[in-house]
């Protein structure tokens, strides 16, 4: 028993000769703790932020290259006439199904048997290789019904197809006055040899813009659109059908891979498209209009919609957030714009308040496919 209650008397002997920590002590503590939780989480919003702004940079530039390359492939395209060699005619030949009984088949051609529309008349037939208007929003040449769901949505309530008889005279205003962007539109001929009714095909393809975004997140976005030159003859009849029976077409059912509007690139300031000819001259009337089918201008410019062997593209984009924390009213453009496209609008990229990155591509490219003579 005394050598137990000997035991307990040393243990808390014990215990009394141990220092533990005072107040102050534990006060200092925290205050380091939390100084060093401050350093690390200064440290990492810079780092985090330094990261976002990279990976931005770096994304504007991806999805920049991906549009211009989709540009370069379908203008390289542009005036593309398809000629089916004596092997394709053969083949077409020996599946092609007999019009009528005792009739032979109807014969491939070796060139396209679409008859080629100048677009002189009606510019929403026009066949030509290369058209650029310039600061024009929308499509005008794809109707779309109330009933479709388009994604994203229009901006401007427009119900008939994009045409300005149905706008407001404030919409109107609107879109006359809208410094953003070129359309272009681009025509070539592909094959395929197993549609029996339609193997040679013809394709127009057309890169526009429309608004999609507005008030303080002002923006364009570049559409695209793809149609089909509708010639086709009912396997029955022993003869390529003629220009009357035909026209440019999106229905899904005829042509599967056309596209009625599909956005491509979101966050756009400014596309535009500008023609040259083989001196690396600009191909403009004294209005400023490129070549065309029915100019507003000088109509002798459509003349010269045969004399365009190359297109400069130029590109600007800005990002999605702000990336700027404060506003430097001497921040600049990266590459300024053509004078009467820099605008004083919400959009405009000129603006001392302009928190947004932006970026400018500019690419030449050279037509392959565009001769002398139409097609």
């Amino acid at each position: 028993m005394e050598k137990a209650l000997n035991l307990v008397i040393n243990m808390d002997n014990s215990l009394k000769n141990n220092s533990g920590l005072t107040l102050i002590e534990i006060l200092i503590g925290i205050v380091i703790t939390t100084l060093m939780m401050g350093a690390m989480y200064t440290s990492y919003n810079v780092v985090n932020k330094t990261y976002s702004q990279v990976s931005e940079k770096a994304n504007i530039s991806k999805t920049s290259r991906d549009l211009v390359s989709m540009l370069m492939r379908d203008i390289r395209m542009a005036g593309f006439k398809y000629y089916a060699g004596s092997q394709e005619i053969k083949k077409f030949a020996e599946n092609v199904p007999a019009c009528s009984i005792g009739i032979p088949p109807v014969v491939l051609p070796s060139t396209s048997y679409f008859e080629f529309d100048n677009g002189f008349t009606d510019e929403t037939r026009s066949h030509n290789p290369i058209v650029i208007k310039r600061k024009l929003l929308g499509n005008s040449k794809i109707t779309h019904t109330e009933q479709e769901e388009l994604n994203p949505p229009m901006i401007l309530p427009v119900t008939d197809n994009w045409t300005k008889t149905s706008l407001t005279a404030d919409q109107k205003l609107k879109l006359s006055t809208d410094l953003c962007c070129d359309q272009i539109e681009i025509v070539y001929e592909d094959f395929n040899q197993n549609h029996y009714d339609n193997p040679f095909k013809k394709y127009r393809v057309t890169y526009y813009a429309e608004k999609t975004g507005g008030g303080d997140d002002a923006r364009y976005g570049v559409f695209k659109s793809v149609e089909m030159w509708h010639q086709t003859r009912d396997l029955s009849d022993c003869a390529w059908p003629s220009i009357s029976n035909s026209g440019w077409t999106t229905d899904s059912t005829i042509c599967p891979e056309c596209i009625k509007r599909e956005l491509i690139r979101d966050y756009v300031v400014d596309m535009e498209f500008i023609p040259f000819d083989k001196y690396g001259v600009i191909i403009k009337n004294s209005s400023g209009e490129y070549p065309r089918p029915i100019p507003t201008g000088d109509i002798n410019i459509r003349d010269r919609l045969y004399d365009i062997r190359g297109v400069d593209i130029r590109l600007t984009f800005r990002s999605k957030e702000h990336f700027f924390s404060r506003v430097n009213a001497s921040k600049k453009m990266p590459k300024e714009l053509l004078s009467d496209r820099k605008g004083t609008g919400e959009n405009s990229p000129n603006q001392s308040n302009d928190y947004f990155l932006r970026d400018s591509i500019i690419v030449t490219v050279n037509t392959r496919n565009i001769g002398k003579v139409s097609y």
